[in-house]
């Protein structure tokens, strides 16, 4: 995974945007211990970034509740300059 191309967080919570070879990966969690520590609490990978977008609403909504700070996070994921990101060729499915 390359450098984090978005990040959103609102006290103790996360949620970041990656490219990585197939896509985008979205992935999101808490801080602990005043933020030395990250836990992982769930990752998901998109083709593209309208994909990657639902998710970082839905995440941002299932960790706070607050619809106006899924609207907060909407905003900045909006206002982001991704960088130019081709992807790979899917493999064949098993």
């Amino acid at each position: 995974m390359s450098s984090t191309a978005f990040v959103w967080k609102d006290y103790s919570r996360f949620v970041a945007v990656a490219p990585v070879v197939h896509g985008w990966l979205v992935f999101w969690g808490q801080y602990r211990e005043l933020g030395q520590h990250r836990v992982r609490s769930g990752n998901r990978t998109y083709r593209d970034l309208a994909g990657a977008r639902r998710r970082v609403a839905d995440t941002v909504f299932e960790l706070t509740r607050d619809p106006a700070l899924v609207n907060e996070a909407l905003v900045r994921f909006g206002r982001t300059a991704f960088p130019s990101h081709p992807l790979t060729i899917l493999p064949e499915p098993l």
